[in-house]
């Protein structure tokens, strides 16, 4: 194979992630089935690309763990990583406090 050939191979490059989604926020897309789901991801890829693909909009209201600990939509994302994510709920208590 040419060096050109390899390169460009190189380059396209995916890492899979594991997405456990809130049944509140799998309602809101299409075909929102139970249980996790898996999505390929080019190498580099942050957790905002990963809400891309999946479809939830930049202006969403979302928790997001990677990994069990709590994550920026800018944190890079791993080959093998677990992403969880949450919506705030309606209700409680007012002045109760809500990690954004």
């Amino acid at each position: 194979m040419s060096r050109l050939h390899d390169a460009a191979r190189t380059d396209a490059r995916t890492i899979g992630v594991s997405v456990i989604m809130s049944a509140a926020l799998r309602h809101r897309l299409p075909g929102g089935a139970d249980g996790p789901r898996r999505y390929a991801l080019p190498v580099g890829a942050r957790l905002a690309d990963l809400l891309a693909v999946i479809g939830i909009d930049a202006a969403t209201d979302l928790t997001a763990a990677v990994d069990g600990e709590l994550a920026e939509r800018d944190r890079l994302l791993r080959d093998g990583a677990e992403v969880i994510l949450l919506v705030p709920m309606e209700g409680g208590a007012e002045g109760e406090a809500t990690i954004r």
